[in-house]
């Protein structure tokens, strides 16, 4: 897990992620998300917000909370963010297959 949110830290400071609920409602209304990444324990309202604007845009659970995807960001919690890269929302999919939570949904085709 801590190369995956190494690795989302990384997507960040290269400019290619959109963190909250704002920023990636945007990115995904702007056609720039190709990967939705909600934190395991984030609550069952926003994942049912942000169904209906997915678009066809894959959305993974991340095998971390809100506080430990936030401390990968430099932020006290992120319960959501996009990817707006081809290759991070590849790597990061990737990741995600090979995590050890069960419960996390990776594998997603970008």
């Amino acid at each position: 897990m801590d190369s995956l949110l190494t690795h989302l830290g990384l997507c960040l400071r290269a400019g290619k992620l959109a963190v909250g609920e704002e920023p990636v409602r945007l990115a995904l209304a702007e056609g720039r998300a190709r990967m939705v990444l909600i934190a395991a324990d984030a609550g069952a309202h926003t994942r049912r917000k942000l169904e209906p604007k997915l678009g066809g845009v894959p959305l993974a659970t991340l095998p971390a909370g809100k506080a430990a995807v936030g401390g990968a960001l430099g932020r006290e919690s992120c319960a959501i963010c996009a990817v707006t890269d081809k290759g991070f929302a590849q790597s990061l999919s990737q990741r995600l297959t090979q995590a050890p939570n069960p419960n996390a949904h990776g594998g997603v085709t970008i």
